[in-house]
């Protein structure tokens, strides 16, 4: 009967924190009110069917059933995520509401002050981008990731196109399609890298770091092809892109040296 007891008080103190007499508790388990006087009193336990509806009903966890006290721990880890979920959702409501209160507003702006839409435009296409987001993550809840990357990846170019409408001149197809493609490029690179290759933290910082190298030299070189007046790199240029191979190869040091002594 000792061993018991502890089980008893706890389902006792749980019920009456949850604000549930013996009668309502027992309505909804589909028990007796004596079955739960037993279990109070140490005189039963509840049938191994009822665990998860019991636990359900008091608001406690399984293992905290079967040992009858509070896992504090758990408690605490389970109230830190419910607050990084608000935090998290917060942040996406009022992302959403800025670009909603954007749109109308540019648009009156631009009539008012201008009486024409030019720039109104380039807001427009810019929030869709969040929008854009906002429509995968609330539909395509498997494959957020990459697709947010894709139609990242995708949007620039209207974006870019919609600024040479408003803008006007020969850059967009000359420098600023091949740039963006370049861009994208990498920011795939650096998406695979961390999203989908299997390799430890020290490994991949290694890679990123080594792709970062290259990038400044690929795009100072595709400058060069496309963008007219464009200098020659110059010291400060190399001096980076050695600083981040040397912190690349230092990474991938750590990395095989974390693995030797694993």
């Amino acid at each position: 009967m000792e061993e018991k007891r502890p089980f008893g008080d706890y389902i006792r103190k749980k019920r009456l924190e949850a604000g549930l007499t013996q009668k309502e508790l027992a309505g909804r388990l589909f028990v007796t009110e004596s079955s739960v006087s037993k279990w109070e009193r140490s005189l039963s336990y509840p049938d191994v069917s009822l665990v998860t509806a019991i636990c359900r009903e008091l608001g406690i966890s399984e293992h905290e059933f079967f040992t009858a006290c509070d896992d504090l721990q758990a408690q605490a880890q389970a109230r830190a995520a419910a607050a990084w979920r608000r935090v998290v959702t917060g942040c996406r409501r009022l992302c959403l509401a800025g670009c909603l209160i954007a749109v109308p507003v540019c648009l009156v702006v631009n009539l008012a002050v201008f009486h024409t839409l030019d720039w109104f435009w380039i807001v427009l296409v810019s929030v869709a981008l969040p929008w854009g987001w906002w429509a995968i993550w609330r539909c395509c809840g498997k494959h957020v990731l990459p697709l947010c990357v894709a139609l990242t990846s995708v949007w620039v170019f209207p974006l870019l196109a919609v600024v040479h409408g408003y803008t006007g001149g020969g850059w967009l197809w000359r420098s600023a399609f091949p740039l963006a493609a370049l861009g994208v490029v990498f920011l795939w690179a650096y998406f695979l890298c961390l999203a989908y290759w299997n390799a430890g933290p020290w490994r991949k910082a290694g890679v990123c770091a080594l792709i970062t190298a290259g990038a400044s030299p690929a795009f100072g070189w595709l400058c060069r092809r496309v963008v007219p007046q464009a200098t020659e790199p110059w010291l400060l240029d190399w001096l980076t892109t050695a600083s981040l191979a040397v912190l690349a190869l230092v990474l991938l040091a750590v990395d095989c040296s974390k693995e030797r002594h694993t």
